[in-house]
């Protein structure tokens, strides 16, 4: 067997499944599955193997292989950040202190504000700049760590912006060092000149479903379901032109009202749920029941100021969790996992081994990708972290402390590493 890289001498997480591969739930929902003394190689960007001790000495090692001597430290699969904004363009700081000031979200958005100001600037913005700040977002959340990533469009609303918004990320995609899985939020908000059509609107979102599915630009459609946004009734239109393209759908579900979403994200067989802070025990059941993950995102009800979600209520009900930043602009400007996984445990509840496997094996099924990264195992992409702790648990103790010392996506460094070992070097 050859390899091109190994990391060896770690604290190793493997994440590896215990019987088939799904997303975990029960007392699986914490199996990080670690090796002391573990090592793990690859080969052209793939897992080759994992091991412990020295039985990584019986590989074949490529004339240019890396070894790196990873003692002292942990190494675990890069994060996969299930839910993120990351193209737009401008910022929203006068209206995070409004907010903080007492004024309530969803009477900023009525008042044109919130999602409507980013639609703004993002209009504005040239493609090339747009480019230029997703690409920079991107390296940022790599460096801490992330080498798989959703990407929603949604600051465009209307038809012509979101498909000009997917090809910018299809831009950034072709070239980008770690993957990136793109969305096309169809219906985030009604544009302010559309608000007494609002069937024609749907209608028109439902219908340019077909040219991003023709071209290429999505592998999920999303919509917010919400109080005073848009409901299920309304969703339904969409979820029907995705799966007759054959896309996925996700939604905004529940966040801060129970408006049935998350149940109605289950009876549409949606590959995840997100936010959910309001799901009723219904709700929950439902996604049990298709083992739908729910994607909870701290960091929007710390920012935003609502209660977060309560993880043990999906943990009790068998409800996959899948932790993720929801980097946005104006209610969860969170740019790493490593902040996501801290907050998932001390505002939602889960424990730190479970905060890590939502964060990885998942997040990875959340985006259809369950089977393709999250874990160390044979077959998988090479995406690995190296962490700087021999305890993964310091991700959800040491808030904001920089953890993360090396990345490697499809096993190619991203991140400067631990020296090799000179030895092999």
């Amino acid at each position: 067997m050859e390899a091109d890289l190994v990391i060896r001498r770690a604290r190793l997480l493997t994440l590896a499944p215990l019987k088939d591969e799904r997303p975990r739930v029960g007392a699986s929902a914490g199996d990080v599955g670690a090796i002391d003394d573990g090592w793990v190689a690859s080969r052209d960007g793939v897992i080759a193997a994992t091991g412990r001790g020295d039985m990584w000495e019986r590989l074949e090692l490529t004339e240019s292989a890396t070894v790196v001597d990873a003692a002292g430290a942990v190494v675990m699969p890069g994060f996969v950040d299930a839910h993120t904004h990351l193209c737009y363009a401008g910022h929203r700081w006068d209206e995070f202190v409004t907010r903080k000031s007492g004024a309530d979200y969803l009477a900023v958005l009525e008042r044109g504000g919130g999602i409507h100001a980013t639609v703004r600037a993002t209009r504005e913005a040239s493609d090339d700049a747009l480019a230029a700040l997703l690409e920079a977002r991107l390296a940022t959340a790599a460096a801490l760590g992330t080498t798989t990533i959703e990407v929603k469009s949604g600051y465009g609303l209307e038809p012509a912006e979101e498909l000009r918004q997917l090809r910018v990320i299809a831009r950034v995609r072709k070239t980008a060092s770690i993957d990136i899985a793109p969305t096309y939020l169809a219906l985030h908000a009604i544009p302010n000149n559309r608000t007494e059509d609002r069937r024609a609107y749907v209608q028109r979102a439902a219908a340019t479903v077909a040219t991003v599915a023709s071209e290429g630009l999505a592998e999920a459609v999303d919509a917010f379901v919400e109080q005073g946004v848009f409901d299920t009734q309304e969703v339904r239109p969409l979820a029907k032109a995705a799966r007759d393209a054959g896309l996925a759908l996700t939604l905004h579900a529940d966040q801060l009202n129970d408006v049935g979403a998350t149940e109605f994200a289950a009876r549409m067989k949606a590959r995840s749920a997100d936010h959910v802070a309001n799901a009723s025990a219904d709700g929950l059941r439902a996604l049990a029941r298709g083992g739908i993950p729910a994607v909870l995102l701290p960091g929007s009800a710390f920012f935003v100021g609502y209660a977060p979600p309560d993880a043990r209520r999906f943990l009790a009900a068998d409800v996959p969790v899948a932790v993720a930043t929801d980097h946005n602009p104006g209610t969860s400007p969170l740019v790493g996992l490593p902040a996501a996984i801290a907050l998932a445990v001390t505002l939602c509840g889960l424990s730190p081994h479970q905060a890590i496997v939502a964060a990885t094996i998942n997040a990875a099924h959340a985006l259809g990708r369950g089977e393709r990264t999250g874990a160390l195992v044979k077959g998988r992409r090479a995406d690995i972290v190296i962490l700087r702790t021999d305890d993964e648990r310091e991700l959800a103790y040491s808030l904001g402390a920089p953890l993360v010392h090396a990345v490697f996506a499809a096993g190619r460094r991203i991140g400067a590493a631990l020296a090799p070992d000179p030895a092999v070097s």
